[in-house]
């Protein structure tokens, strides 16, 4: 394996200044009740705990968007218009592969990053409302808030319902569990018929991946905000 470079201390600033992160910023306090008439002596310190969880899981996150947006920025020629599956790496040079390997490798953990974000939020709100829930997903802990605060619920299930975040949790299950969509090639799989049936693979471009992950991004700053005191 050939040495890959890494962005130096002015391409780092510079991708992080320019990024979806400048004058974001959020602590472990911002979720929990402040008022001294109101706030559970018992449930505060469980949720500040969760939002110092959320906040290094942020930071994971931030760093991995620092790393996949350099690669992508050096350059991968990988677009799919006008091309079949055996063309996709034509335009190539070596240090092209360099790229993309690096770009998927951080953009895979971005994806891991940015779900294990929701789910920390779905840890906070089944402790501030109550909602006696044993298995925390963030989806299932946003339908139940209907029932305890729908303007809540309504705030939330609009970003769930988002196209791009339906995307973002499809792309993480196929990278988790299947045959990854940043590769192409040839999968095999079984009809409910019980019929055997090899289809090609269909394969998302870099700039298809870069795209849904800074739009997702914005989707995780909104539910942060949303559930902010």
């Amino acid at each position: 394996m050939k040495y890959i470079r890494y962005p130096n201390e002015e391409e780092w600033d510079g991708i992080i200044n320019n990024s979806p992160f400048v004058g974001f910023d959020f602590s472990s306090s911002s979720f929990y009740n402040n008022n001294p008439e109101v706030i559970d002596i018992l449930d505060s310190p469980i949720i500040n705990s969760h939002g110092l969880l959320l906040i290094q899981r942020f930071r994971s996150l931030v760093e991995s968007y620092i790393l996949l947006t350099f690669y992508y920025q050096l350059g991968i020629p990988d677009e799919t218009e006008k091309r079949n599956t055996n063309d996709t790496f034509k335009d190539f040079e070596p240090h092209h592969f360099g790229n993309k390997e690096k770009f998927d490798y951080y953009s895979d953990v971005f994806y891991f990053k940015v779900f294990s974000c929701w789910e920390v939020i779905g840890h906070i709100l089944n402790i501030r409302y109550d909602l006696k829930m044993k298995k925390i997903e963030f989806k299932k802990v946003v339908r139940q808030l209907k029932r305890k605060d729908n303007d809540m619920f309504l705030k939330l299930f609009e970003i769930i319902n988002n196209i791009d975040f339906i995307k973002a949790n499809t792309y993480r299950n196929q990278i988790t569990h299947n045959y990854s969509p940043n590769m192409p090639g040839l999968v095999r799989s079984i009809d409910e018929n019980g019929m055997v049936i090899e289809y090609v693979q269909e394969y998302y471009s870099s700039r298809v991946v870069y795209d849904n992950i800074k739009s997702v991004l914005e989707l995780l700053k909104r539910s942060i905000e949303v559930i902010k005191n």
